[in-house]
């Protein structure tokens, strides 16, 4: 188990440390919020509330608003206060590091020096070192619902196996919400509990199967092999250990030949080339198209710096031509209309 923690929320509670949150929440996107805009009209104040409130056991966070969000699929988005925001960081600064040093390091979401490019990356290489041993298969599994299937016992008897402070344990439930099943999406902790929940998975592929090339990226698992018996046995284990020991089933799970392309984080990988996603290229030039109908040059200028990290990390280069032919074209709709 390791070592556990326990006077943590003195720490948490630390001025510099919220003042640090409080800044790290500004830059979430929240700078301009009326939640945001209220609370610096009293900055000081606020910051000292929250570590008094932290202390004395009285905080609790505000109401959430929902709303839904499309892309890529429909999901419902739970937002808090700002406050809220910033408390979850003072927390999260703290407690994280606690975890992340025990995670393997083949999990790739919501992780520094992590992410999708990197994921892709590293699962390529792989692939590149198996294929020397022979014709390569991969078995893909995706977890069901993966937030809302999040067993809230499961997850705490794995939190309590680093953390004893009490105090900070009930603070983390509160985030957690008050059903046995499901964190709420949108929230910056739901991101590490939903990463602990994951290294459960882990844990077990990789200390009890022994399974080498395996990559996580949240809910997104593969598993690379010369086998496709063994990957079919490794399944049926895999399958069994999520629905008993963490109460989850795998929404999809198929095993291939590379001779049908890896479709993993938006890419379709194999050992020579890893191109962008079809349904993820009808997506961005569907939104290039509605930002230059609008003239909204900002948020185009914005989706282009974004996407040009994807068109880097793959082999696309006419999906680059097409790009830049659209950049060209809201360039000439720019001066006209300034003219």
């Amino acid at each position: 188990m390791g070592k556990r923690y326990k006077y943590l929320l003195e720490q948490i509670a630390e001025i510099d440390n919220i003042r640090l949150a409080y800044k790290k929440a500004v830059k979430g996107g929240n700078r301009y919020t009326l939640s945001h805009l209220k609370f610096k009209e009293h900055l000081e104040a606020n910051l000292y509330l929250i570590q008094k409130q932290l202390l004395d056991g009285s905080y609790s966070h505000g109401e959430y608003h929902t709303f839904k969000v499309y892309e890529p699929k429909e999901r419902i988005i739970a937002s808090l206060p700002f406050k809220d925001r910033a408390v979850q960081h003072a927390i999260n600064n703290i407690v994280e590091p606690i975890f992340e040093k025990g995670f393997y390091k083949t999990s790739y979401a919501c992780r520094k020096n992590k992410g999708t490019h990197a994921g892709v990356k590293a699962v390529q290489a792989k692939i590149r070192k198996v294929v020397k041993f022979g014709k390569v298969f991969y078995l893909k599994m995706d977890f069901s619902k993966y937030f809302h299937s999040i067993n809230i016992p499961v997850l705490f008897r794995e939190i309590r196996r680093k953390i004893s402070d009490s105090r900070v344990i009930k603070l983390l439930q509160g985030f957690a919400g008050d059903l046995k099943t499901g964190i709420p999406i949108g929230n910056l902790l739901s991101q590490l509990f939903a990463n602990i929940y994951g290294h459960i998975f882990d844990r077990f592929v990789k200390t009890k199967l022994r399974i080498k090339n395996y990559f996580r990226y949240m809910d997104d698992t593969v598993i690379l092999c010369n086998s496709k018996s063994e990957l079919k046995s490794v399944q049926r284990k895999l399958s069994l250990f999520s629905r008993i020991f963490m109460k989850m089933k795998f929404s999809k799970w198929y095993i291939n030949s590379l001779t049908q392309p890896l479709n993993f984080l938006g890419y379709r990988i194999t050992e020579t080339y890893k191109l962008i996603r079809k349904d993820s290229v009808v997506r961005a030039k569907r939104k290039i198209k509605k930002h230059l109908e609008k003239l909204d040059f900002e948020k185009l200028k914005m989706f282009l710096a974004s996407w040009s990290g994807h068109l880097r990390s793959a082999d696309s280069w006419n999906l680059v031509k097409f790009i830049n032919k659209e950049f060209e074209l809201w360039k000439i709709k720019t001066q006209l209309a300034f003219r």
